[in-house]
């Protein structure tokens, strides 16, 4: 279970590098919450480093010190545990809310999902104080992995609406771009400046890109709606739709060499 978590974990810091000139030039909150989370992160890897240890000491040795610093050890890994994922659903929290591209109600009903899981491992991480034995850790790290595959849902969703969400606010920013140039040409071939037919055609290639663009961003978005969390492999279900969302960026990536090319070619100021 602990390996399961840890691979979340990891697997999740993926996310920040998709859109990595946005992810972290935002707002400030941001950027602290995600700084908070990293440093947790690896809080969480150190105390889990020597909770090994300690189990360890404790299966070889038997002794009641042994059995006491193995008690602390695991405490002190569950608590790191949970402030890592509290601290990492509260910077996606954050950067939801700072997202363009993602409709008020959208966010609304995602920020709604991320708090309740928040407060979820705030209530679990305060019962932690308490824990008095060994049987009583295994217990209560059993909630969290009881718990984990609503956490993962969410989180993997809300990957999923912050991505759509920047490739929503981009393409409707080189749709802008589409429909000023589209104009600008039109008034060179009506002035007979010079022949417009190969603008036109790169004009009708941009445009196929933006439509590309969407209906890879629509399976990305179905991949994860559908996720479940009786779902065995919910990374594997999230790596399937990222890629498509690598696949919407490319095909806008090459909408704006197009519009780049047309600005070129045509000498459009």
């Amino acid at each position: 279970m602990i390996k399961r978590l840890s691979a979340f974990l990891i697997l999740t810091i993926s996310f920040w590098l998709l859109f990595s000139s946005t992810a972290f030039s935002q707002e400030f909150n941001f950027s602290q919450a995600y700084e908070d989370y990293l440093y947790n992160y690896n809080q969480y890897r150190a105390a889990h480093t020597e909770f090994v240890a300690a189990k360890q000491q404790y299966l070889t040795y038997k002794t009641l010190t042994a059995k006491t610093e193995a008690l602390e050890k695991t405490k002190t890994m569950l608590t790191a545990r949970d402030k890592a994922l509290r601290t990492y659903l509260i910077s996606l929290r954050l950067k939801l809310e700072k997202t363009p591209g993602v409709s008020t109600y959208e966010k609304n009903i995602v920020s709604l999902r991320l708090n309740n899981e928040i407060g979820w491992y705030e209530t679990h991480q305060a019962r932690l104080s308490v824990v008095g034995s060994i049987s009583d850790s295994i217990q209560i790290s059993n909630e969290a992995q009881d718990h984990h595959p609503e956490t993962e849902v969410s989180a993997y969703q809300a990957l999923g609406t912050i991505i759509a969400g920047e490739e929503n606010s981009l393409r409707d920013k080189i749709q802008a771009q589409i429909d000023q140039l589209e104009a600008k040409i039109a008034q060179i071939r009506q002035e007979g400046k010079m022949e417009t037919r190969l603008f036109e055609r790169w004009l009708l290639e941009a445009q196929n890109r933006l439509t590309w663009s969407k209906e890879k961003q629509f399976s990305s978005q179905s991949l994860l709606a559908e996720l479940k969390l009786r779902e065995r492999n919910k990374g594997k279900v999230y790596n399937e739709a990222q890629q498509s969302f690598n696949e919407s960026h490319q095909y806008l990536k090459e909408a704006t060499s197009f519009l780049l090319e047309i600005i070129r070619e045509a000498g459009i100021d």
